[in-house]
């Protein structure tokens, strides 16, 4: 259970800094014709990067204490012996020592200033996806169930879709929706959520086309999903992700275009459906922390 919060936490954090840089890229295009409010949402936006670089560090530390315990005979000490056995591991201790390297370089790179440097982008991203593949090596990805690294490029997709789609939307609703208050800000208001529509739309998309591989590898026949415990918990986590699409449809097809004719009740449905798309999303998130901690179908 402890296992599975922290890795929950992991991934929480993982798609928050994903989210948070195309949130920023998102504002930056969406509020170009408001120059008052582009730079403090963006700077803001840019600024939650290096806490949840910090909290990450934090959280890869307890996983990696985690792992120690797990492999730990009772009663036995801790030894050098024991943690130098763990992350001199393949590929879980090497994708960890990667994965927390590339976090120091990130937050070092972030402290002499390069998200003001020309290529920010491309660096941050390339940095998130070091994140992101080193965080597949941890898992189901990296086992053999895989022809050589099909399964960790699979993994590392369907995080980035997710962060592209939730973090994104969860980076939005902390920082950039509470400062586009007012109704003379429902226009850029409306260009922020119609941005973000077209690139949840393709974060939903690879997460669909990466997850239904994924699971089609590790559960086998479709008629056989509900036989097995991981086989349920993946049902469920469907059913979350169905209702995640109906609300974003709903966000596309209804919500914006009120927002866009400033409908009185526009702002409300906007806050009751985003709401709901992050409480579904974080019950989906809890729910992958508890599949990739559970045995596969045939492994327990």
């Amino acid at each position: 259970m402890v296992y599975a919060a922290v890795r929950g936490i992991i991934f929480i954090v993982l798609l928050l800094i994903i989210g948070s840089q195309t949130a920023a890229d998102l504002v930056r295009r969406g509020l170009q014709a408001d120059p008052e409010l582009d730079p403090a949402i963006h700077v803001r936006l840019r600024r939650m990067l290096a806490p949840l670089l910090i909290a990450f560090v934090v959280a890869c530390l307890a996983k990696l204490a985690l792992q120690i315990l797990s492999i730990r005979d009772p009663g036995d000490p801790i030894t050098s012996d024991l943690v130098e056995a763990v992350v001199g591991s393949r590929p879980w201790g090497a994708s960890w020592v990667l994965q927390i390297s590339a976090t120091f370089l990130f937050l070092g790179w972030l402290a002499i200033g390069g998200a003001r440097k020309g290529l920010a982008n491309f660096i941050a991203a390339a940095f998130s996806w070091l994140l992101a593949w080193n965080q597949s090596g941890m898992g189901h990805a990296a086992g053999g169930k895989w022809p050589g690294s099909l399964g960790r490029w699979l993994d590392t997709v369907h995080i980035l879709g997710l962060g592209l789609w939730l973090g994104t939307l969860t980076a939005l609703a902390i920082v950039a929706f509470p400062m586009l208050r007012g109704e003379e800000r429902l226009p850029s208001l409306a260009r922020v959520v119609r941005a973000f529509s077209l690139v949840a739309r393709i974060g939903v998309a690879t997460v669909i086309v990466s997850g239904v591989i994924v699971a089609i590898r590790y559960v086998g026949p479709i008629a056989t999903i509900a036989q097995s415990s991981w086989g349920r918990l993946l049902l469920i986590k469907i059913a979350c992700m169905l209702g995640v699409m109906a609300l974003g449809w709903y966000n596309w097809r209804v919500v914006t275009p009120a927002l866009d004719g400033r409908h009185p009740t526009c702002r409300q449905r906007l806050r009751t459906a985003v709401r709901l798309e992050l409480a579904l999303g974080f019950v989906m998130l809890v729910l992958t922390a508890f599949l990739v901690a559970s045995a596969l179908p045939g492994e327990g």
